[in-house]
């Protein structure tokens, strides 16, 4: 009784979903590892068979998104999460032993990994393939069912992932809802057994605030402002060839892609030409060059001129580094490096998401770790240096959903590393084991076998056994 993004007129249409998929979860509590790893092996294999199909919907749907960018960004990293669970889902779903107390002996003890029941995913539409169906695949490794709600924004690519899903699953493993932001809201303050949000920092304070209606557990995978620290060590070719990579793909519409640059001094002309360098490789038409990907929407297209405005107006010089085109083109917006902007300004308050890359200097990097310490934890943090002494330090005394050491990206397309953030940048993790454990409730259970030795602590209290644990307790 999939319901079409058309019929839903009240909350009441989304909640009979939620109940029916609650009552296969009743049904059905605990999936076998063979059926869980059958339905990760036909949406690996429906989702290549609809590889074309997925591809020109993301190039409809982002205006321009050139197929070989879709694939590397969202395709290769989802099938690599596919792969890795499928291999070590037999090893994760098995009970992990415990120990017990003495007094408990004999008796044996151990963690068992339940399935929590319906899992909620709202996805956004910078990466609607890979982040609806990347905690998708999660929710299915724990044994879960899952109601995704896609992203209005994504018209074209919803429709192929409804049908990717409705062929590879069925009904009875997932739904997917569609609507505007009033339908995400309902969606919100459904009774899940768990809730995923991917998106804004401000749209999350309404997500939790929703999911405490019901008390529902919650992932939260927000953004921030990932900072990228050039040490006076770094190479700063490589480093400018990682940054241009980490933060035009997909035009910077990326959680984690570098939001702000602190070099030294001495380093930022040297670093600002082997970016134009990069840029230029890369795009040889600028922004008129076929792979550089569009904005998805006017909105998001005003909204970051309207930085650039301020920041000109305030003062802050900024420079278009695609010189080889115009500064913007059909929803295109070249890359624009902003020199020192104050901190008051919206471009360094908001996550920025998109082609404006604030660069700010430091006289040591005491003074950089320290700027990053006093603002909100990000989701990554990018290090470039070639001392092992600074990557000690960021490990130390950054707190970060990740640090990726001389790159950008790239711990995104690890099938075994866990991704979240922490603070303001999220909450709770996905991906890898850590997916498995996030999905999964850990319900200890304990066996008793042979006498109770703890009946002997029964009342009244003054017998000698009593004096003997009041003496030795310490030691038990």
């Amino acid at each position: 009784m999939s319901i079409t993004p058309s019929t839903f007129s009240s909350k009441d249409d989304i909640c009979s979903v939620l109940s029916r998929l609650k009552n296969v979860a009743r049904q059905t509590p605990f999936p076998s590892a063979e059926e869980r790893r059958q339905c990760l092996t036909r949406l690996q294999v429906v989702l290549m068979n609809h590889e074309t199909s997925l591809l020109d919907a993301l190039q409809k749907d982002f205006g321009h998104r050139a197929h070989e960018e879709s694939r590397l960004l969202e395709l290769v990293p989802l099938l690599g999460e596919i792969k890795h669970a499928k291999r070590h889902l037999v090893k994760w779903m098995k009970p992990s032993k415990r120990k017990v107390h003495i007094s408990t002996l004999p008796a044996s003890a151990q963690v068992f990994y339940q399935p929590k029941g319906v899992v909620g995913v709202i996805s956004p539409w910078n990466y609607p393939v890979l982040l609806s169906l990347g905690p998708l695949v999660g929710a299915l490794t724990a044994g879960n069912r899952v109601m995704m709600k896609l992203s209005e924004f994504c018209p074209a690519t919803n429709q192929v992932l409804r049908d990717i899903v409705t062929r590879a699953l069925g009904e009875d493993w997932v739904e997917v809802v569609e609507g505007e932001a009033d339908i995400a809201n309902e969606f919100s303050l459904l009774p899940f057994d768990h809730l995923l949000f991917t998106g804004s920092t401000s749209v999350g304070h309404i997500i939790m605030r929703n999911a405490a209606e019901h008390l529902t557990p919650i992932t939260l995978e927000l953004g921030g402002k990932s900072p990228l620290l050039v040490a006076p060590s770094a190479d700063l070719r490589d480093t400018a060839k990682k940054l241009v990579f980490g933060k035009v793909l997909n035009a910077g519409q990326t959680c984690v892609a570098p939001d702000y640059v602190m070099c030294h001094s001495d380093q930022k002309q040297i670093l600002i030409d082997y970016i134009k360098q990069e840029l230029a490789d890369y795009y040889p038409e600028g922004v008129l060059s076929p792979d550089y990907t569009s904005l998805i929407n006017v909105r998001q297209l005003d909204r970051l001129k309207g930085y650039l405005e301020q920041a000109r107006a305030a003062g802050v010089q900024c420079d278009n580094l695609m010189q080889q085109g115009p500064e913007e083109s059909d929803g295109k917006l070249a890359l624009h490096a902003l020199y020192q902007p104050n901190d008051a300004l919206n471009v360094m308050q908001d996550e920025i998401f998109g082609p404006l890359l604030p660069i700010l200097t430091y006289a040591d990097m005491s003074e950089a770790l320290s700027y990053i310490q006093q603002r909100s934890r990000p989701l990554s943090m990018y290090l470039f240096t070639q001392q092992n002494e600074d990557q000690k330090r960021c490990e130390e005394s950054i707190a970060s959903g990740s640090l990726v050491i001389n790159h950008t990206l790239v711990q995104v397309a690890q099938a075994d590393l866990p991704f979240g953030g922490i603070g303001a940048s999220g909450m709770g993790a996905y991906h890898a084991e850590e997916g498995f454990r996030t999905f999964s409730h850990s319900k200890s259970v304990l066996r008793k076998r042979g006498p109770n030795v703890l009946t002997l602590l029964r009342p009244p209290y003054l017998r000698r056994i009593h004096k003997l644990v009041a003496k030795y307790w310490p030691y038990l």
